[in-house]
C-alpha cells in the first residue's frame, strides 16, 4: 500500500468535520459540515464539486439549526445525500436528498421542499457508508445521549423510481457494551463512566454482516459484532485487540482484503493509519492480524489548526481499484488521499 495523491479541500469556514466522498459521473463529490464550531447554529452542510466545477452548494445555512454527518452514496445511478439536523445527536432528524440533478443555484426553499425525512428515531447511516443491495440498504446507525451510546443496524427497502424515499424494513436488537465502568481521563484526571459503542462501519463476508464500532472513553478498543438470521439479530459486541481513542473508524472490504482506517492509539486521535487486517473471532475477543500498515498522517501541524490537534472521522471507499479517503484534519481542514493497494 502507498499514498499516490493527496490534497486539502478548500474550506470556507473556521471549522470542518465529518467528510464523505462518492464518485459521480467519473468525478469525486465531497460533503462535510462546516461553520464556526461543531454544534453551533451556523454549522451547515457543504456539498463540493457536485457538477465537477469545484464549487460549493450549502445546505441548512438559513434555519440556525446545526447540521451533522453528511453521507454520500450511489443508489441506482442516483447520487443520494443523507444529512442530519438537530441541536444534539439525541435530537437528530435525518434528511435524504436525491442530488443527482442539483445545480449551484438551487435554493434552500427548493431543497427543503424536496427533502425526504426519515421517521423520528431512525438515523440511517450515522457516520459510515451503508451496504447497498439491489433492493435493500443496510445502515450502521447509533444513538447518543449523555447517559448511553447504543448502536443499531437499520434495513431499508429501496423504491425503484425514488431511491431517496427509503421504506423502513427492520432494525436490529440494541448493540451495547452491557457493563458500564468508571475510568480516569488521562488528560484531565477526572473520573468518568463509560457510555458504549457508536458509528458502526459494515462489511459483508458471504451471508454474514460484520461491523466495527467506535467505543467511548474508558473502553479503549475497537469493538466487533456480526449479524445473522436475516440481519435482524446480532451477536453481542466484543472488543478487538486494536486500540481506539474514542475515535471513528472505517473499513473497505475489496477482493477478499479487509482495510481499516483508524487511530491506533488508546488515548490520542493521531496518527491516522491504514491497516490491512485479518480478523479471528473468539468468544470474548476478536483478534486482528495486521498484514500491512501505512501511516497516512503522523500528526497535526499546529500552524494549520486553530481548533484541535486530531486526525479523525475517516471515510473511505474503493473506486477503480484504489482506496479514496477523506478525513478531518485538526477540525479546520479536510484532506483527500488516494491510496494504491
Amino acid at each position: 500500500m502507498r499514498v499516490i495523491d493527496r490534497r486539502f479541500l478548500d474550506i470556507p469556514t473556521n471549522s470542518a468535520h465529518a467528510a464523505s466522498i462518492a464518485f459521480y459521473k467519473d468525478h469525486p463529490v465531497f460533503s462535510w459540515f462546516g461553520g464556526s464550531r461543531e454544534g453551533q447554529p451556523d454549522a451547515a452542510i457543504y456539498l463540493h464539486n457536485l457538477n465537477n466545477d469545484g464549487k460549493n452548494i450549502i445546505i441548512g445555512d438559513k434555519d440556525a439549526i446545526p447540521r451533522w454527518n453528511p453521507i454520500l452514496i450511489l443508489i441506482k445511478d442516483k447520487l443520494i445525500l443523507f444529512e442530519k439536523s438537530g441541536i444534539f445527536c439525541d435530537r437528530w432528524q435525518t434528511f435524504v436528498h436525491d442530488i443527482s440533478d442539483w445545480t449551484n443555484d438551487i435554493t434552500n426553499k427548493e431543497i427543503s421542499a424536496n427533502a425526504y425525512v426519515l421517521p423520528a428515531g431512525l438515523n440511517g447511516p450515522v457516520k459510515s457508508k451503508p451496504l447497498i443491495g439491489e433492493k435493500t440498504l443496510i445502515c450502521g446507525s447509533s444513538v447518543e445521549t449523555i447517559y448511553d451510546w447504543t448502536s443499531y443496524i437499520e434495513v431499508y427497502n429501496i423504491p425503484d423510481k425514488t431511491p431517496n424515499r427509503l421504506e423502513f424494513s427492520m432494525r436490529s436488537n440494541p448493540l451495547i457494551v452491557p457493563e458500564k465502568k468508571t475510568y480516569q481521563d488521562p488528560f484531565s484526571g477526572k473520573m468518568g463512566r463509560t457510555l458504549g459503542i457508536i458509528q458502526p462501519t459494515l462489511w459483508l463476508t458471504g451471508s454474514i454482516i460484520n461491523a466495527f464500532f467506535r467505543s467511548s472513553k474508558g473502553l479503549g478498543k475497537i469493538y466487533y459484532a456480526k449479524g445473522n438470521n436475516g440481519f435482524g439479530h446480532w451477536e453481542n459486541p466484543i472488543p478487538t485487540d486494536l486500540d481506539n481513542p474514542n475515535s471513528a473508524v472505517d473499513v473497505v472490504f475489496y477482493n477478499d482484503r479487509l482495510f481499516l482506517i483508524h487511530n491506533p492509539d488508546p488515548i490520542k486521535r493521531m496518527p491516522l493509519t491504514l491497516s490491512e487486517i485479518k480478523i479471528h473471532v473468539g468468544e470474548n475477543l476478536a483478534e486482528c492480524d495486521i498484514i500491512d500498515q501505512i501511516v497516512i498522517t503522523e500528526k497535526v501541524d499546529e500552524k494549520m489548526s486553530l481548533i484541535s490537534h486530531e486526525l479523525s472521522y475517516p471515510y473511505m471507499i474503493e473506486h477503480d481499484g484504489k482506496l479514496h479517503l477523506v478525513y478531518t484534519y485538526g477540525r479546520t481542514n479536510i484532506e483527500y488521499v488516494t491510496i494504491e493497494i
